[in-house]
């Protein structure tokens, strides 16, 4: 009895059984704290490498697979060996959205103490591109008051226009960007190829403008027009009959002069513009009608049948987009140097066909100049209902029906000589920034 007291009452050696029993805890926490560190530098490693790899991947401008991609962007990852990587992305013209998931086990190296043989980690990114469908289009005043001033005007026109052209068209926004380009006087030349498309009966070959149901805005903003149904503007002009130097002499555009269909070509687009001759009158109703037409998704038939004649690319083919497109974003620009003139014709009697009857008994107006402007205000009231944003830039003029038109206050351009150029500039930068908010 007495032994056993004294062994009970010996403590040498206590210590050596106390660290004995707390150096696997020391090690699971001392070496513990050392696998989850490495760990976490694996951890961002790999989150990081998967992030770049994503962002990659996504862009609509790699041709690579996206496995391919994946791996190129994480070499620098040094357990890439070891990584399970797995990928799910959707892709169309103007969309490709990408995500990656990477999954590594890490070996660890004190934590199997208690158990722990390895830590997994995920690592997971999504990106996306998204290039927004932009429709143009641009209605250009070439009558004949656009030789006036020095420089003149369509010499300072031209270069802005042209400018215009390059900030909206580049070599990454073209496959989803057209542009339409309008140019009018008193009225519009759909092109002979187009003209035979919409069914019009021909009465000359001069030209290629069809007439509009003025009646009641019965043409204007209303959709679609059944152009096999309309007239052909008669060829006939009212005040360029001397030929005055730099002007044309009919009132409805020549050739040369017609519709630019839905294009994405800038070096065509901006030939165009250095061809437009000048004529008479100053038709902005018509113009802003056709332009807005060539936005309106019940176009889509007609442009189909353009672009299988080889005048719209086949990628455009199912434009125009509906109103309501997120992915679609629908510009008018209206540029004027004037006032909006009466929509005139050859009185009847002296002209070889029937003219449309709507201008009655009297001698040349056909739609007044009041009326006129109600069909301008009309399209651009029901384009800016649809959600199409309109621009208007007033050319050494200002007047009611620019300001009317236009979206907001900001929206309208009054300039004069070189300040057509700001303009253009000015709504290119605009749209540049709807794009990036819409």
């Amino acid at each position: 009895m007495r032994l056993f007291r004294q062994l009970l009452a010996d403590q040498n050696g206590n210590v050596t059984i106390i660290v004995a029993f707390m150096i696997i805890p020391m090690l699971v926490l001392a070496g513990g704290a050392t696998d989850i560190a490495r760990y976490e530098m694996h951890r961002v490693q790999l989150q990081d490498g998967v992030d770049r790899a994503v962002l990659a991947a996504a862009a609509l401008t790699q041709k690579k697979s996206v496995e391919a991609t994946a791996r190129e962007y994480l070499k620098t990852v040094t357990f890439i060996d070891q990584v399970d990587l797995d990928y799910d992305y959707t892709a169309a013209l103007n969309h490709r959205s990408v995500t990656i998931t990477g999954r590594y086990e890490m070996q660890t190296s004190f934590l199997p103490l208690i158990g722990i043989n390895t830590l997994p980690m995920v690592a997971t990114a999504t990106a996306q591109e998204r290039k927004q469908n932009l429709e143009i289009s641009l209605m250009l005043d070439i009558s004949g008051s656009m030789t006036e001033n020095s420089p003149s005007r369509i010499s300072l026109l031209r270069p802005a226009a042209k400018q215009f052209i390059d900030a909206m068209i580049t070599p990454d926004t073209a496959p989803y960007t057209s542009i339409s380009i309008v140019p009018y006087a008193g009225t519009v030349n759909v092109g002979s190829i187009a003209f035979g498309l919409l069914g019009v009966t021909r009465q000359h070959n001069y030209s290629s403008c069809v007439e509009f149901d003025h009646a009641g805005n019965k043409d204007y903003g209303t959709g679609w027009v059944a152009f096999n149904q309309r007239a052909q503007v008669p060829h006939f002009t009212e005040n360029h009959k001397d030929n005055p130097a730099g002007k044309e002499w009919s009132y409805c555009p020549y050739e040369a002069t017609s519709i630019t269909y839905l294009s994405n070509n800038a070096n065509a687009l901006k030939t165009r513009i250095d061809s437009l001759k000048l004529h008479d009158g100053t038709g902005s109703g018509v113009a802003t009608n056709w332009g807005f037409l060539l936005l309106d998704p019940s176009a889509r038939p007609f442009i189909g049948r353009m672009a299988a004649a080889g005048q719209v690319p086949m990628q455009f083919a199912n434009r125009p987009a509906a109103f309501d497109d997120s992915e679609t974003l629908k510009i008018l620009v209206l540029m004027t140097d004037g006032g909006i003139s009466a929509q005139r014709r050859p009185k009847p009697g002296l002209y070889n066909y029937p003219r449309n009857p709507e201008g009655g008994a009297s001698n040349n107006d056909y739609q007044s100049q009041s009326a006129a402007s109600t069909s301008l205000r009309r399209v651009c009231q029901v384009a800016k209902e649809k959600g199409v944003i309109v621009f208007t830039i007033g050319f050494y003029t200002t007047n009611a029906d620019l300001t009317t038109c236009a979206s907001s206050a900001s929206h309208f351009y009054n300039v004069t000589g070189s300040g057509i150029t700001l303009a253009f500039q000015s709504i290119a930068n605009n749209i540049q920034s709807l794009k990036l908010t819409q």
